[in-house]
């Protein structure tokens, strides 16, 4: 069994102290103490989470109903932790040898924790419950799987499609039919979508002020890593692991990006974007009405129903346009990202931590945490109830494009965490014109093929170090 390097182990009794802080610490070196109340005779095992408020609540009422069940009926109690920075603190964890049994982690930590043998292979406990790949919607599988083992199973997950203010697109219906274009729809290809925006947008003709937009790629800019993919576009070749940002479709992707810049004036894009509030406020550009359209997953409908309630029914969803829809690659693109609940290597509790995640797994189970998340459910296999009763009334969009053969996961690539910084640094030179699309992809490329070559080559060393 493969395990971390010595000389990682060898720093990790004064990095622990600094990174997990005093509650996680005091879990991970003493474990149940006897002032904690655990009903005796239990198996307690640890479950770390990075949720806070109400998906923490939510996740926590799973939890409770399982050590009220199953827990109770097989002798097992989870204790469940909230903590921040999760993956720095379960990577550092299992590294020490005390990992926590469960952790819930983003699904882009996959690849680099099962990369450094991280993680718990969880191919035969799942196959013996019934969670097979057919269980799933592909997609989810598919980002639960690295190298062909499935080291995770999701907790909760989302696609991403467009919405759109119908009340704006009734106000400004005038300028939208002046440019052919039907208000009481949303824009089905890219072209349209710029259409619509340009349609849409209010700018102080004096200053160039934008007062408010139809749409900006960088609001929110969270899924600029994937644009590509409504281009036809992919930045990572899996078979052959290289980068491949230099590929046409990812290109056309961030001319288009650009284009928003050079129309609207860099300068003022970036004023304008200045003034909005945070995501999960009343002033969220989408919420407040100075952005018509936006990129998002069944989640926003939450936020919109608790910050902005005089929103609810005077908004949409439908599928994010792409540049041909016509085509069958093309039609009903999405992205697809989810949370992952995996067993860190070296967990003490194995078999007792699969039970909860398989109860998680279960499709009532599944579908009560994903609509309190006010998200979709990664099942093969969803109720009409949760459909007809979901949080969110454009439920079926988004999970009607997580079944679409045009729905894409994360890369499954391990040095994520360098990718999105890349990433963030290129799209806001970008934004201000500082680079073209072509030069700063070229450039990111050869930045990003060289850490993931050199991670790969650190990997390979470790494994024989460990083997010898």
């Amino acid at each position: 069994m493969r395990s971390f390097s010595r000389k990682f182990s060898n720093v990790i009794k004064t990095a622990i102290v600094v990174v997990l802080g005093g509650t996680a610490l005091g879990l991970l070196a003493f474990g149940p103490r006897a002032t904690d109340e655990f009903p005796p005779g239990r198996v307690v095992v640890d479950y770390w989470e990075k949720w806070t408020g109400v998906e923490e609540s939510a996740m926590r009422a799973i939890v409770d109903e399982f050590n009220d069940t199953i827990g109770r009926e097989k002798g097992i109690f989870v204790r469940y932790l909230s903590t921040s920075s999760i993956e720095q603190k379960t990577l550092i964890a299992t590294a020490a040898g005390v990992p926590p049994d469960i952790a819930g982690l983003y699904n882009q930590n996959l690849a680099q924790f099962a990369s450094m043998d991280a993680l718990e292979p969880l191919d035969a406990m799942a196959a013996a419950r019934g969670i097979t790949p057919d269980y799933y919607k592909k997609v989810f599988w598919d980002e639960c799987c690295f190298e062909g083992r499935l080291y995770g199973l999701v907790s909760t997950c989302y696609s991403i499609a467009l919405y759109y203010n119908r009340e704006i697109f009734q106000q400004r219906a005038q300028s939208l039919r002046a440019r052919g274009l039907d208000p009481n729809r949303a824009p089905r290809t890219i072209a349209e979508l710029d259409a619509y925006a340009q349609a849409l947008d209010v700018v102080d003709p004096a200053s160039g002020r934008i007062i408010s937009a139809g749409y900006l790629p960088l609001e929110p800019g969270w899924y600029l890593n994937y644009t590509c993919l409504w281009f036809g576009g992919r930045w990572w070749d899996d078979l052959n692991k290289r980068f491949t940002f230099t590929d046409p479709g990812v290109i056309r992707a961030y001319e288009w990006v650009t284009s928003y810049s050079k129309r609207l004036g860099k300068q003022a894009v970036s004023e304008f974007r200045a003034g909005f509030g945070t995501f999960d406020s009343p002033q969220n550009a989408f919420l407040a009405g100075t952005v018509a359209m936006v990129q998002q997953g069944a989640f926003l409908a939450n936020f919109i129903h608790n910050q902005k309630p005089s929103l609810d029914g005077k908004w949409a969803a439908a599928p994010f346009p792409s540049v041909d829809p016509t085509l069958p690659h093309l039609k009903d693109v999405t992205y697809c990202n989810c949370d992952v609940l995996v067993i860190p290597r070296g967990a003490k509790h194995k078999a007792e931590a699969f039970e909860f995640i398989a109860f998680v797994n279960r499709q009532d189970i599944m579908e009560k945490l994903a609509d309190s998340h006010c998200k979709i459910s990664p099942l093969a296999k969803v109720s009409e109830g949760f459909l007809t009763n979901h949080r969110n009334p454009y439920i079926r969009v988004f999970d009607d494009l997580a079944a679409s053969p045009n729905a894409h996961p994360t890369e499954p690539v391990p040095i994520q965490a360098e990718v999105d910084a890349e990433m963030n640094n290129f799209v806001q030179r970008l934004a201000m014109l500082e680079v073209s699309p072509q030069q700063g992809l070229e450039e990111m490329q050869r930045r990003l093929q060289a850490k993931y070559d050199a991670f790969m080559a650190d990997q390979r060393e470790r494994r024989k170090r460990q083997d010898g």
